[in-house]
């Protein structure tokens, strides 16, 4: 998985928690531990969707331009995370049937790409589901008071 959502959550709360002071992508960087033009990517993704605000020059640096409750954890994760995502590096056999099927009698491997395709997908769409059910707000709790998480889900359930 891409590091994309987890540098977006994490600069978020930095952000709110720093808040009204401006951070820039070298602070964000050191506590991330991260290359700065990675942080300063996901940051353009989240301007472009106004999550944040941001200067560059001398006194650059960026803000939340929103609140984290208006802030879903689902939308983040479908933002950072694209649904088409590509499960290839996750699968074994012959994805184009080139092999000769001389000992797999099955058709395991001229098959198995598209039945691990589609339990990915369906693995994936229930996270998108579980995570909207969350804001950042929901987050920031759970940073400071772990078991949130479990105990919210637990009423929610």
């Amino acid at each position: 998985m891409k590091l994309d959502f987890s540098v977006a959550v994490h600069s978020l709360l930095y952000l709110d928690e720093n808040s009204p002071r401006k951070i820039t992508s070298a602070e964000l960087a050191k506590s991330l531990q991260l290359n700065p033009v990675m942080i300063r990517n996901i940051l353009s993704v989240l301007h472009k969707q106004g999550y944040i605000e941001g200067s560059v020059g001398k006194n650059g640096g960026y803000l939340l331009q929103r609140p984290l409750a208006e802030m879903n954890v689902g939308a983040l994760y479908d933002l950072t995370i694209p649904p088409t995502i590509s499960y290839a590096r996750f699968i074994t056999g012959d994805s184009k049937g080139l092999v000769a099927n001389d000992t797999d009698d099955s058709d395991i491997s001229a098959n198995i790409n598209e039945t691990l395709t589609d339990l990915f997908t369906l693995a994936d769409a229930d996270y998108r589901r579980f995570y909207h059910r969350f804001s950042m707000t929901d987050l920031k709790t759970d940073l400071h008071q772990h078991g949130h998480f479990i105990d919210l889900v637990n009423q929610l359930s």
